[in-house]
């Protein structure tokens, strides 16, 4: 009998260990809420913080297109409003007399069907949405291909293409650096091989190369010559195969459809250059919003 009440608790003890693990996959695979936009005033979120004895509320402004987990508690200011939403939700107004608010996903009414992936997709752009104040680097989670660096030497620094950086073939493909010097020689020659495909000397900082010198799939290095000091800098980078490529713009190009109606241009490129954050692809998220003339503060 003892030995039967061990194996029935055993098995109770399996079965509330699954039924939990079960919840909190529910639980983690569930939708965050985002900021669509605030007006009229500011939106915080506000949580208890730990101060010696006792505890105090604290509370940090949430900037648009932010991601807000269900539970989160908001305070809306006085004459403020606040417009969430989620992946295939409709708009959740709030106002001041809604305030302090706990986001419920509940609250939020789905408009039709999501495919899971896309919505995945748009997760991954909203967890690396640029915001206007952003800069190159500066987030602290930078996508799936590793966070490109920088071979540098001297004065020489902030190279686009950095290091171990991948690309999309979109022309053209844009060199920059900083340095004080002013007299470079830029080469340029597939990764292994001694066999030079670009050569030119430049006062600029910057230069344009069209993309037919590029073969998709195959990984390059550049190097850089400051003519006056003989400093130099090099790094390597690959372009992406059409079929990646492709895929990859096909995700780009659905994401605004995840968004609810009228939304501004602005904020769907920057969503969009999220999700290229998100893939990896650090070079072409910051061209992306360079090419659809949206510049940063």
């Amino acid at each position: 009998m003892k030995i039967l009440f061990v194996i029935l608790g055993t098995l109770w003890l399996c079965t509330s260990f699954l039924s939990s693990a079960s919840i909190a996959n529910e639980e983690a695979s569930e939708e965050y809420v985002y900021l669509v936009k605030a007006e009229g005033g500011k939106i915080y979120r506000t949580a208890e913080k730990p101060a010696g004895d006792q505890k105090e509320w604290v509370k940090k402004e949430i900037r648009r297109m932010e991601l807000i987990p269900s539970g989160t508690t908001l305070e809306i200011e006085k004459g403020a409003s606040a417009f969430l939403s989620c992946s295939g939700c409709s708009v959740l107004n709030l106002t001041h007399k809604d305030s302090p608010y706990v986001v419920r996903m509940k609250d939020l009414k789905k408009e039709g069907s999501t495919k899971s992936k896309i919505t995945e997709y748009f997760t991954a752009a909203l967890h690396h949405y640029i915001h206007p104040d952003d800069r190159p680097g500066s987030k602290t989670n930078l996508g799936t291909r590793g966070e490109p660096t920088v071979r540098k030497m001297g004065s020489c620094r902030d190279l686009s293409p950095a290091d171990n950086e991948d690309i999309m073939p979109v022309e053209p493909l844009t060199f920059k650096w900083e340095t004080k010097g002013t007299r470079f020689s830029l080469e340029i020659k597939e990764f292994g091989s001694h066999s030079v495909i670009f050569s030119e000397k430049t006062t600029s900082k910057k230069i344009d190369l069209p993309l037919r010198i590029f073969k998709p799939g195959r990984k390059y290095e550049w190097s850089l010559l400051e003519e006056e000091t003989l400093e130099k800098c090099h790094a390597t980078f690959a372009i992406l195969s059409k079929e990646e490529s492709g895929r990859i713009m096909e995700v780009v190009n659905q994401l605004p459809a995840v968004l609810p109606p009228g939304m501004d241009r602005e904020a769907k490129c920057r969503l969009q250059a999220g999700y290229l954050l998100s893939e990896g692809l650090h070079y072409d998220a910051w061209k992306w919003l360079e090419r659809n003339g949206i510049t940063q503060q």
